[in-house]
Order: C-alpha cells, then sequence, then structure tokens
C-alpha cells in the first residue's frame, strides 16, 4: 500500500473541508420538522446556512415559519420528493454549486410524505458528492399518532428505514409503556437508527456527530406498496368570507379527534370577523390557532390526508364562517 505525503493528504482535508455539509430532516407530516430545523439554525447561526424548503401544495406556509440564520431559500411548492423533485433539486443544487462562496450547510425539509431514501441517493451520485456531503438523515416522529399512520400508509414507515437518527418527538403527551412500545416498533423498522427522545423537537447538536451505522440496503414488506402514496392528496381551501375563531376551533378540534387518520395536517391563515390574522395548524390530533403578523386579504388553509376533497373542506369548515 502506497503511504501519501503529509503535503497530499492536507489538501484532502482541505478538499473535504470544503464541501457543503447536508442535513435531510423528513417525518411524517406534523411531526415537528420545522420546529427541529428552527432548532438547528439557532445552534448553526454563526454559519452560512442554506435551506432547501419542499411542500406539498400551492403555498408554502412553512416556508413563513422558519427562523434563525439563513443565507437563501429554495422553494419548492406543489410537489412532492416522493415524485418528481429531481429536475427541481438538481437545479437548486447546481445553483448552489456554482457558486463562489458556498454555505457551510444546507438544510433540506422534505414534504411530510417524501421517500428520504430516493433523495438520499441523489447525493450517492459522484458528481454530486463533489461538492456536497450528506451528513444525517433526520427522521422526526410524532408518538401520538404514528402507530395509526404506519398501518395507514408506507409513508411513514419508508421515512424511518431511511434515516440514520431517529427523534421520537412529543413524548410527554404519551405514557411510559406506550413510548416503550413505540420505541420498540420503531427499532424494529430500523435497527441500525440511533433513537433519540424529545418532548418540544429541540435536538442537541452533538447528536449529529454520532457516526452513522452502515446500514445495508433493504425494505420492509409493509414499508414497500408505493400504490398507496396515491391516496395522499392536498387541498387548497380559499375564501374571502371570515370565521367566528372560537367556533372554527371547536369544529376542527371535534372533526380531529374522530378523523385524524384521514386528515394529516391542516395549516395556513384564517381571518376573524375584524379582519385579524390568524395561524391555523393541526397534525394528528393536535390544533393550535393564534394571532400572526401575517398580512393576507383571503383566508387560505392546505389540507394534506387521505383522499380529500374540496366538498370535504368545505363542510368541515362551513359552520363556522360569517355569513
Amino acid at each position: 500500500m502506497q503511504i501519501k505525503d503529509s503535503e497530499e493528504l492536507n489538501n484532502q482535508s482541505i478538499a473535504a473541508s470544503n464541501k457543503v455539509n447536508v442535513f435531510i430532516i423528513t417525518g411524517f407530516l406534523g411531526s415537528g420538522k420545522t420546529t427541529l430545523l428552527n432548532g438547528l439554525l439557532k445552534s448553526f447561526d454563526k454559519q452560512n446556512n442554506f435551506i432547501i424548503e419542499n411542500e406539498v401544495g400551492q403555498v408554502n406556509i412553512d416556508k413563513s415559519l422558519i427562523t434563525g440564520n439563513i443565507e437563501k431559500i429554495f422553494e419548492i411548492t406543489n410537489g412532492c420528493l416522493c415524485c418528481n423533485l429531481d429536475a427541481d433539486l438538481y437545479d437548486a443544487l447546481d445553483q448552489i454549486a456554482q457558486l463562489e462562496k458556498k454555505p457551510d450547510n444546507l438544510f433540506i425539509e422534505t414534504t411530510g410524505i417524501a421517500d428520504a431514501g430516493n433523495l438520499s441517493a441523489i447525493f450517492k451520485e459522484d458528481f454530486v458528492m463533489e461538492v456536497f456531503d450528506l451528513k444525517k438523515i433526520i427522521c422526526m416522529v410524532d408518538v401520538e399518532v404514528i402507530e395509526d399512520y404506519l398501518s395507514k400508509t408506507p409513508e411513514a414507515a419508508r421515512q424511518i428505514v431511511a434515516s440514520d437518527l431517529v427523534v421520537l418527538n412529543k413524548t410527554g403527551i404519551v405514557s411510559s409503556s406506550e413510548l416503550e412500545k413505540i420505541q420498540s416498533v420503531v427499532n424494529r423498522i430500523n435497527p441500525y437508527a440511533h433513537l433519540l427522545l424529545t418532548e418540544n423537537g429541540i435536538l442537541d447538536t452533538a447528536s449529529l456527530e454520532m457516526p452513522n451505522a452502515g446500514k445495508p440496503l433493504f425494505s420492509l414488506d409493509f414499508a414497500t406498496n408505493k400504490t398507496e402514496s396515491h391516496e395522499i392528496n392536498s387541498i387548497f381551501y380559499e375564501t374571502e368570507g371570515q370565521f367566528d375563531i372560537q367556533k372554527l376551533e371547536i369544529l376542527l378540534r371535534t372533526s380531529l379527534s374522530i378523523y385524524y387518520q384521514d386528515i394529516y395536517r391542516i395549516k395556513g391563515y384564517v381571518l376573524n370577523e375584524k379582519g385579524q390574522v390568524y395561524l391555523l395548524q393541526s397534525a394528528g390530533k393536535t390544533l393550535t390557532i393564534k394571532p400572526a403578523d401575517e398580512k393576507t386579504v383571503k383566508s387560505h388553509l392546505v389540507f394534506i390526508g387521505r383522499k380529500l376533497t374540496t366538498e370535504i373542506a368545505q363542510r368541515l369548515l362551513r359552520s363556522a364562517l360569517i355569513s
């Protein structure tokens, strides 16, 4: 074996350090990806950070919720990382690669129904690896609803399978016995991933330094039926009408407690009778409606779930509209 001289080794080290660190954040709808991303941006606030933000639907609500030291955000809307993103992603990566001053870190927040395994394969291509270094795939898991989602859709399992680090989020709202059961389920799906627990979606950056396991390329039977993914769709709802916010909250909490296995996510902005703007978000059974600084003249919401229709969205909201 030929031993390389110190100058060559030093040049290799410099080349490696000049690569853009890539962190892929995946996880099913409403699991806490944006919260995690904001926490990481705060931790890396002394570095140059780029973001690729992808969302299902015509309007990217999550982009307005990202905070921190951000040099640039590449926005891909009305798409799905599990489907036809390759061209858009390559275009964003090419723009970054052409920059004279490249970022230190690139964070990619996928859609809640993305196939992170397909996405990570792009970063194993030789010409991509010359510029980008995929450090870790992080999967956020909402412990309150993950078992239901695993039984309903293969995307949730595929995201866990593809990940190096699985973060069990919202642990404070389930019992210790239920949490142990979920840990066992996740370990069975991907025994090679590191497993961390959090109540609020905040991750210690030291966990990003843990070496990734050399997991084999494998798939599980319940995680490979891609035909089921076509059942997941998004509906864009928009109205010039105004809402009784209190009544809207009651209606949605009741509906989500029953239909959370079919309505995975609702997010957007609604106006009350005074024209004040509220940010509305749901994830599983959880709903929040709070005042927002966003300026809009119409209420607009994105619904994501299984076999949703515009009529379903209208029926859910109609009783809370003020005539």
